[in-house]
């Protein structure tokens, strides 16, 4: 590796994968070290039908798509981010290089940043070649060489141009204004903003593994129970989600706790924090009714996902838990679940957790700021 290449690695690409190695790690964690075997599919298996159902189902792909851009963009905000720090100035004397080969140099950290993405695009396109989905794997080819490209001009442009970087005040519309002080939309953009990374890799893998499982179910072989569990512990990953949120509020909400609104108004907005980040499985879920999950099986899972989100919501309401304990009453829930379904239907102790999440907000709510 030749020193400007040296210089970009260690100013750009290492200092990116320090700064985002938990949420890099959780996501792998996730992905590849969770999926055991279970009822005869392994990690190979998961991920072979995963592939599978990308290629064949054009919007899967598309998602994809989409969920691979965000992370390009996130890659490509820590790269400007660190071009206009006034500590990284030196980075300016890759101007009297001539532009090819600050393009090449930039092409090359841009490949550096995407790696995570384009060995699983790899595996992809082995499959889709494999498979005889050629339109599919030149195409999921061509559009991470057109990702490089764009990061590495973008970055090019950037560097040749910081002198004139102007901020501009931003206008935006009163009714916006006021759509994005609503509570539910704060929440929401903390998430935006601090969480999307985390966000993606848990519905990458609650609707990957969902519809992977699911689309193998038929009217002669149907199986309820074993895409019932992948698919829950999809969802109680979310739980990371739900204490982070409530960590945002206490550290930096608690004035909206004087603001006269009422409690079935405040559970509601809470209620629809959850719904919105549930909105992937549920149009999941409608993908797939009727010919791979019943009508009542889908009602079920997504009745479940969000009685269970808003129940760890309120339980945080009791005590200031640390994320240890969190995660065990996470794990408590999760035994309960699977202890009562072994007796009881799936619909019944969702609407047992939603009740139970409602008592809990109604009674802790506001005792819970006193402490």
């Amino acid at each position: 590796m030749h020193y400007p290449a040296r210089i970009l690695f260690q100013s750009l690409v290492k200092s990116f994968y320090r700064e985002n190695a938990g949420a890099l790690f959780f996501f792998f964690t996730i992905l590849f070290f969770i999926v055991g075997d279970f009822h005869g599919a392994g990690i190979i298996e998961y991920h072979y039908s995963l592939i599978t159902g990308m290629l064949e189902n054009t919007y899967f792909l598309l998602f994809v798509c989409f969920v691979w851009l965000l992370y390009a963009r996130k890659c490509a905000a820590h790269v400007t981010g660190i071009l206009y720090r006034p500590e990284y100035a030196f980075l300016h004397i890759l101007n009297y290089l001539n532009k090819a080969k600050r393009y090449s140099l930039f092409f090359f950290t841009a490949v550096l940043l995407l790696i995570p993405v384009l060995l699983y695009a790899c595996l992809i396109i082995i499959v889709g070649w494999k498979r005889q989905f050629y339109t599919s794997a030149i195409g999921v080819g061509l559009y991470l060489v057109l990702l490089c490209a764009a990061m590495a001009a973008r970055h090019v442009h950037q560097l040749n141009n910081l002198e004139n970087i102007t901020v501009r005040p931003v206008k935006k519309a009163g009714w916006l204004t006021r759509l994005l002080a609503t509570y539910p939309v704060v929440l929401l953009r903390f998430v935006a903003h601090k969480q999307r990374f985390v966000w993606l890799g848990i519905k990458l893998f609650t609707c990957g593994i969902l519809y992977a499982i699911s689309r193998n179910n038929t009217l002669t072989t149907y199986d309820f129970s074993t895409v019932f569990w992948f698919f829950n512990f999809g969802i109680i990953a979310n739980g990371i989600l739900v204490y982070r949120i409530r960590e945002f509020e206490t550290s930096y909400l608690t004035f909206y706790r004087s603001l006269a609104v009422s409690l079935p108004k405040r559970l509601l907005e809470y209620a629809l924090v959850y719904f919105a980040l549930l909105l992937p499985e549920f149009i999941t879920l409608g993908k797939l009714v009727p010919v791979h999950l019943h009508y009542n099986d889908a009602a079920g899972f997504a009745l479940s996902s969000f009685s269970l989100l808003l129940l760890l919501h309120s339980i945080t309401f009791l005590h200031r838990f640390s994320m240890n304990a969190y995660l065990r009453i996470v794990l408590l829930i999760a035994v309960i679940q699977f202890i009562f379904l072994i007796f009881s239907s799936l619909i019944l102790l969702s609407l047992l957790f939603l009740l139970l999440a409602i008592l809990l907000f109604m009674f802790r709510y506001y005792k819970s700021h006193c402490h």
